[in-house]
Order: C-alpha cells, then sequence, then structure tokens
C-alpha cells in the first residue's frame, strides 16, 4: 500500500484514522481528545470562547462519520485551520491505470469530464514536483443544499505507475475559495511513500 504523506503543519492538518470499530473506542476517544488539544493550544491565544470537550466532540463526530461512504478514500487529513467550524475532510486516493489515455484518465479522476449543469470545471495544470504532472479541478454542483463544490487535485506519478488523489467537498464555495491557497500549498506538500514506518 502506497501512502500520502505531508511536510503540512500538523497542527493545522491531522491525519484521520479510518475503520475503527466499535471495539476500538478508548483509542477514537484518545486521538479525539488528543486532536482536540492540538487545536486549543494552537488557537487559544485569540479564541474567545474556548472548549476542549466541544472540540473532542467533532473531532469524535468526524471520525464516525468517515470514511464517506460515497466518496472512496485511502486516507484522509482534516484541515482544521479555523476552530470554530468543523475540521475539513480531505480525502487521499490511490488509482491503478486502465490502460487507456492518460489525459483522459487523470481527467477523469479530477471529475474534469463529468457533465454539469451550473457551469464548466474550472480546470488548471497542477503539476507536483514530488508526485507528477498533474491537474486542479473545482466542479461544481447543486443539491438540495443549493450550490456546492468539489475540489479536486490529481497526479499522474511514473515512479509508481499509478495516479494520486486528493479531493474535498463543501457547500461553502466562498470559505473554499477564500482558502484555495491554502489548499495549493497543502497539495504541494504531498508526496507517495510506498514504505511507510
Amino acid at each position: 500500500m502506497i501512502f500520502f504523506e505531508t511536510e503540512a503543519d500538523p497542527t493545522e492538518w491531522f491525519l484521520m484514522p479510518l475503520h475503527w470499530t466499535d471495539l476500538h473506542q478508548r483509542e477514537i476517544d484518545e486521538w479525539s481528545a488528543t486532536c482536540a488539544e492540538i487545536m486549543y493550544r494552537r488557537h487559544k491565544r485569540w479564541w474567545r470562547s474556548p472548549n476542549r470537550d466541544g472540540l473532542t466532540h467533532t473531532f469524535r463526530m468526524l471520525l464516525e462519520a468517515h470514511p464517506h461512504p460515497n466518496i472512496p478514500a485511502h486516507q484522509v487529513f482534516l484541515y482544521g485551520g479555523d476552530p470554530r467550524r468543523v475540521p475539513q475532510p480531505f480525502y487521499g486516493l490511490i488509482v491503478q491505470p486502465e490502460g487507456g489515455d492518460r489525459e483522459k484518465e487523470l481527467r477523469s479522476i479530477v471529475q474534469a469530464s463529468e457533465p454539469n449543469p451550473e457551469r464548466s470545471p474550472d480546470v488548471v495544470t497542477f503539476d507536483s514536483d514530488r508526485i507528477g504532472p498533474g491537474l486542479r479541478c473545482l466542479q461544481y454542483f447543486s443539491d438540495e443544499d443549493g450550490l456546492g463544490v468539489s475540489l479536486n487535485y490529481g497526479w499522474w506519478s511514473e515512479e509508481h505507475q499509478l495516479y494520486a488523489s486528493v479531493r474535498t467537498v463543501t457547500d461553502e464555495v466562498g470559505w473554499l475559495a477564500t482558502n484555495l491557497d491554502v489548499f495549493d500549498d497543502f497539495a504541494r506538500s504531498l508526496w507517495l511513500n510506498p514504505n511507510p514506518e
């Protein structure tokens, strides 16, 4: 199994374990409390109403709700840059090539080929020195909550002969646009590790 690694600030980007069961409740509680404490310490200078218990509950609920059944993921990173909002999940996925046209497969992985009645997807080149040539796609959609957007990064790794993808989905379109540089920096910080410790 190949894993995503990052040099992003670990007090802002939390690696969330997947596939817990009810037998692991103590580990879930410990992970949630640790993340809450890290976030509290990072933001306590300016945060007016710190609440460790509330943060712990938020992390626990995120852990218990994932992996999202409609979003395949091998790893999940949580962006906790603002403690006043629920941390934003970013889903990491390794995709084996199907042997077709590489550009078409990469566009499919970043959802650039999906039909969209809202507007055409916003697709730009987004190469990574660490992973390889890639794309970034903003795909807008409508659902019962209104307008939403998925932010998708995808790369072809020549070294590992596979595709790597990281994506997030939100209905807070303005918030995502405001933080797009932060998310681009995170995507550039990623690399693939076939031999994690």
